[in-house]
C-alpha cells in the first residue's frame, strides 16, 4: 500500500479478532472505520485482511498500583501525577472484528483462515476494496450514495431485498429521514418497483419533478437547438406523448382527471430531465449526484455527467437498454381520498361493520353486530338482484332509515349513535375523493390494470383528518391488496406487479399499544393488517417501509420483521433500546455511534448490504423538489417591514 500505516498489530489476533495500536497525532478518529493489514504468509507472499474498528482503549503502564501514592501525596505528588499522566506514556490500542481476507485473484472477500500476524503495519482502506465490499454495479441494484469513511466510494442496496424483506427508516427529527426515503423511492421508480406511499405531511407529492436549481443548469443547454440533451429529450417527451394517450383512454372516471395533471407535470422539460439523469445513474453504474464540498461543484458535475450522458444514448439506444415497462411509465399518482365504506362482492358485510366502527371511533357489539348483519345481508340481496352497489353516505344513510324498525331493543340508541357518528365523519370529506382500495389495488397492481403503468401512488394525507380516518384509509389499502394476492385474484407469479408500502410518520399510523388513540378501532384495524402483511405478505409480493421518528412508539411486530435498518441520529434511551432489539445485527457500537452522527449520515444494517455489515453512510441529495414547503412565519414577517 502507498499510504503511511496508521499502527500496528499489537497482542493477540485471531480469525475473528485483532488490536492495533496507534497514534493520536496522526489519526483522530476511528470509531466504525475500516482497516486493512497487510501480513505474509509462509512463502512471504502478501495478504490483505479487512476489518472494522469496534473499540477505542486507552491505556498507561506507569498508573500501576505502585504509583498511586502519588496521587494522594500533597507535598511532591503532584508533580510526581502530572508527569505519570503525561500523553508520552498513553497507548492507543483499537480493536477491530475481522471482515475476512481480500482475494486478489476473485477481487471478492472470503472467510479468513488465518490470523494476522503481530506486528503488521495497519492501513486506512482505500476507496477500491470499500466499494468491493459494498458496491453491486448490477443495474438492479440501488445506489443511493456514498460512504462517510471514503467520501467517494459508493454504496448500493439489494432492491430486491428492500422490496421483499421490509425495511426501517429512524432517527430524530431534522436528521435526513425525508431526504433518505425520497432518494429510495427515486431509485426504485427508476428500476420498476411500484410503490404506494402514505405521505401524512405531503413530502413526496413532487416526485419525480427536478430541483429547480437542477434543471436551472441545464436550461441553456435543452434551449439550444444542436443540443444532444435537447434532441433527446424531444424524442422521450413525444414517446410518451403517444404512449400516454393510448393508455389514458383505458382510465375510467374519477381517476381520468388526476392522471391526465400528472401527465401534464411529467412531461414538461424538468420531470424529462429527472428520468434522463436518473436513467444515466443505472446504465452508468453512477450515483446520480456526486459528493462535492461546495454546491456549484455538485451542479456543474451533474450537468457534465447529463451532457455526456446524452451525447452517447439517442433515445433509440435509450429504449433498448431499458425494460419498456419502465421507460413509458408515469412516475406518480396523487391521490388526496378517504376509504370508502362500500358493500360489493369484495367487500362484505364485516368489512362494512369495521369501516362504521373506524368512522365512529366506538365498538359493535355482539348484539349490535347480529342487527348490522341482517341489516347487511338484506342489501347484499338487494345488490345481487339489481347489481346497483351502495356506499358511503347512501349506505349510512340507508342503514340509519332502518333504525325506527329497532323498536324499545336496547341496541337501538347505540347503534343509531354510531351511524350518525360515522355519517359526520363522512360528510367532512366532501372535497375528496371516495377510494374503492379494491379498485383501486386491482388497478395498480394487476398486470392489465388501467394504472398499471403508473409507478408509485401517493396518498396525501396532509388535509385529511382526523388521523383514525387516515389509519382507516391505510387499513382498507392494505386490506384490499393483502386478500387480493392471497385469493389468488391478483399473483406475482402470474405476472401481476408486487407493492412496496412505504409508511411515514408510522408512530402515528401504526402506533404501538398504550400509544394515543390505539384503542381507537381504526388504530387496531390499521396495526393489525400491517402486522399480516409484514409476517405474511413477502411470499404474495407485499413489501414494508417503515418510516418513523419514534421507534419505540411504532407498533413493534412490523419493525421486528424488518431485515435492513436505515438509522439517523437516535439519543432517546427508549428508541436506542428498541432499536437494538429489533436489529440483530445492531452492536453495542453502533448504538453508541447513533447518539453522535451528524445530519445526512446514518447507519445500515442487514440484507440489502452486499457486505452484512453495518456501513456508515451518506445518502444523495433528491433530485427531486421537496414536497409542501415548511411555514416559515418569521422569515415572512420580518421579510416585509
Amino acid at each position: 500500500m502507498v499510504e503511511e500505516a496508521i499502527g500496528a498489530v499489537f497482542g493477540e489476533a485471531s480469525t475473528e479478532r485483532f488490536s492495533f495500536v496507534f497514534s493520536p497525532q496522526k489519526v483522530k478518529s476511528l470509531r466504525n472505520l475500516f482497516v486493512v493489514v497487510e501480513s505474509k504468509d509462509s512463502g512471504g507472499k502478501t495478504y490483505r485482511v479487512v476489518g472494522k474498528v469496534v473499540d477505542i482503549l486507552t491505556d498507561n503502564p506507569l498508573l500501576s498500583p505502585e504509583n498511586l501514592k502519588f496521587f494522594v501525596n500533597d507535598e511532591y505528588g503532584k508533580e510526581v501525577a502530572d508527569y505519570l499522566r503525561s500523553d508520552r506514556f498513553k497507548t492507543y490500542i483499537a480493536r477491530c472484528e475481522v471482515i475476512g481476507e481480500f482475494d486478489e485473484e476473485a477481487g471478492e472477500i472470503r472467510t479468513l483462515t488465518r490470523p494476522v500476524e503481530t506486528g503488521a503495519p495497519v492501513f486506512f482502506i482505500d476507496k477500491d476494496l470499500l466499494e468491493n465490499l459494498y458496491f453491486n454495479p448490477e443495474p438492479f441494484n440501488l445506489f443511493p450514495g456514498f460512504t462517510e469513511q471514503v467520501r467517494d466510494a459508493r454504496f448500493s442496496l439489494d432492491g430486491d431485498q428492500l422490496v421483499t424483506m421490509h425495511a426501517g427508516i429512524f432517527g430524530m427529527t431534522g436528521m435526513g429521514k425525508t431526504t433518505t426515503t425520497g432518494v429510495l423511492l427515486e431509485e426504485f421508480t427508476i428500476r420498476g418497483v411500484k410503490n404506494i406511499i402514505f405521505d401524512p405531511h405531503g413530502d413526496y407529492v413532487n416526485l419525480g419533478v427536478l430541483k429547480d436549481d437542477l434543471f436551472l443548469v441545464l436550461k441553456e443547454d435543452l434551449e439550444r437547438e444542436e443540443s444532444p440533451l435537447r434532441r433527446l429529450a424531444k424524442d422521450y417527451q413525444d414517446f410518451l406523448k403517444k404512449r400516454w394517450s393510448t393508455y389514458l383512454k383505458l382510465v375510467p372516471s374519477p381517476y381520468r382527471d388526476i392522471v391526465k395533471k400528472e401527465m401534464k407535470r411529467e412531461l414538461q422539460p424538468s420531470s424529462i430531465c429527472f428520468r434522463l439523469a436518473m436513467f444515466s445513474s443505472v446504465l452508468k453504474r453512477d450515483v446520480v449526484l456526486p459528493f462535492r464540498e461546495r454546491q456549484d461543484e455538485t451542479l456543474r458535475e451533474f450537468r457534465e455527467k447529463l451532457l455526456k450522458f446524452s451525447e452517447e444514448f439517442d433515445f433509440e439506444k435509450l429504449a433498448k437498454a431499458v425494460p419498456s415497462q419502465i421507460l413509458d411509465r408515469l412516475i406518480k399518482l396523487k391521490v388526496e381520498g378517504y376509504p370508502s365504506i362500500i358493500l360489493n362482492r369484495f367487500f362484505n358485510k364485516y368489512f362494512v361493520m369495521n369501516m362504521i366502527e373506524a368512522y365512529s371511533g366506538e365498538e359493535i357489539s355482539e348484539a349490535q353486530e347480529g342487527i348490522y348483519t341482517r341489516w347487511l345481508d338484506s342489501m347484499e340481496e338487494e345488490i345481487e338482484n339489481s347489481g346497483e352497489e351502495k356506499r358511503d353516505l347512501e349506505l349510512v344513510n340507508a342503514l340509519l332509515s332502518k333504525v325506527d324498525s329497532l323498536g324499545n331493543n336496547k341496541s337501538k340508541y347505540p347503534v343509531k349513535r354510531q351511524l350518525e357518528k360515522a355519517k359526520m365523519v363522512l360528510s367532512s370529506q366532501g372535497r375528496f375523493l371516495s377510494v374503492d382500495s379494491y379498485e383501486l389495488v386491482k388497478a395498480f397492481s394487476g398486470k392489465s390494470g388501467f394504472l398499471s403503468f403508473v409507478s408509485n401512488i401517493i396518498f396525501d394525507l396532509s388535509s385529511l383528518s382526523p388521523e383514525t380516518v387516515q389509519r382507516a384509509l391505510l387499513y382498507s389499502v392494505f386490506y384490499s391488496a393483502f386478500h387480493l394476492h392471497k385469493s389468488g385474484e391478483l399473483s406475482v407469479q402470474k405476472g401481476d406487479w408486487p407493492i412496496l408500502f412505504v409508511i411515514e410518520e408510522a408512530r402515528v399510523l401504526i402506533p404501538r399499544s398504550g400509544a394515543e388513540d390505539i384503542d381507537h378501532p381504526a388504530s387496531r384495524f390499521a396495526r393489525n393488517i400491517v402486522r399480516r402483511v409484514a409476517t405474511e405478505g413477502r411470499k404474495m409480493g407485499l413489501g414494508l417501509i417503515i418510516v418513523s421518528q419514534k421507534p419505540a412508539s411504532v407498533d413493534p411486530l412490523p419493525v421486528s420483521q424488518c431485515n435492513t435498518l436505515i438509522l439517523h441520529r437516535v439519543i432517546n434511551p427508549e428508541d436506542l433500546s428498541f432499536v437494538r432489539t429489533v436489529g440483530e445485527s445492531i452492536s453495542q457500537e453502533d448504538i453508541e455511534t447513533l447518539k453522535t452522527v451528524e445530519r445526512g449520515v446514518s447507519i445500515i444494517t442487514g440484507t440489502a448490504l452486499k457486505t452484512r455489515r453495518s456501513l456508515l453512510v451518506r445518502f444523495r441529495d433528491r433530485l427531486s423538489k421537496e414536497g409542501r414547503e415548511h411555514p416559515r412565519p418569521l422569515r415572512r414577517l420580518w421579510s416585509e417591514a
